[in-house]
């Protein structure tokens, strides 16, 4: 059986015990549930979100504090999947919910029902595909435009270099006139400036890898954010 832990954000200690006994007897998974509140859930998720699979909002959370509190999970993870529990069913995301990056809308009303623990996952596993193809897009045209400045960079610094190779070429010479051979040291001068400036732009870019080494790392990772487990 699988099993998914779950932060639950409810309002009314009646309605919590129901759904919790609810979502507890799904079929063909096991939720491990966090119990939350508007008012605590906020530092709830602070202390637990990394190790979280999902955020359900139950149908009796105010569609304003389902928007302040998404925003600041949003903050802190792009990856657990973020569910509204509602007494309808949506072809899609309302787009105020969406804009914030709520990933689905489930029907309550289908809870007791055998499917519901299916869908419930299958919601889960795509959501987080989902955002997964979309970080790896934006990986992409970032090593795209690191790789496009790097290669303008190379030919930027070749330039001075050819420069300075020649310069040091007429200079070799014992017999170079006075006049030319300060005209050559000007021109080497430039050069090596040229070529300090575009070593500064190599070291912010490396500056910029550097910082994004880590949110990098966690996408480029084999292990799947979802964090499930199978149990007998």
């Amino acid at each position: 059986m699988k099993s998914l832990r779950v932060l639950l954000i409810e309002t009314q200690n009646s309605n919590k015990l129901s759904l919790k006994k609810k979502l507890l007897n799904l079929n063909s998974i096991k939720l491990i549930i966090t119990d939350a509140e508007i008012t605590n859930a906020e530092a709830i998720f602070k202390d637990a979100g990394d190790r979280l699979d999902v955020i359900l909002f139950s149908k009796q959370i105010s569609s304003s504090a389902i928007l302040h509190l998404t925003k600041i999970f949003r903050a802190h993870n792009t990856i657990v999947p973020i569910f509204i529990l509602s007494k309808q069913s949506e072809a899609k995301v309302p787009r105020k919910y969406n804009k914030v990056g709520v990933d689905d809308v489930l029907n309550i009303a289908e809870i007791n029902t055998p499917l519901f623990g299916w869908t419930f996952m299958s919601a889960v596993e795509h959501a987080i595909l989902k955002k997964k193809a979309k970080e790896y897009d934006v990986l992409y045209h970032r090593l795209k435009a690191t790789n496009d400045s790097l290669a303008s960079l190379m030919h930027e610094i070749n330039n001075p270099l050819s420069v300075i190779r020649l310069a040091m070429y007429h200079l070799e010479d014992p017999n170079l006139p006075v006049g030319k051979k300060e005209t050559f040291l000007k021109i080497l001068l430039g050069s090596l400036e040229k070529i300090d400036i575009h070593m500064k732009e190599l070291r912010s870019i490396r500056r910029q890898l550097n910082f994004e080494k880590a949110p990098s790392a966690k996408i480029l990772s084999i292990k799947p954010a979802l964090n499930i487990s199978a149990t007998n």
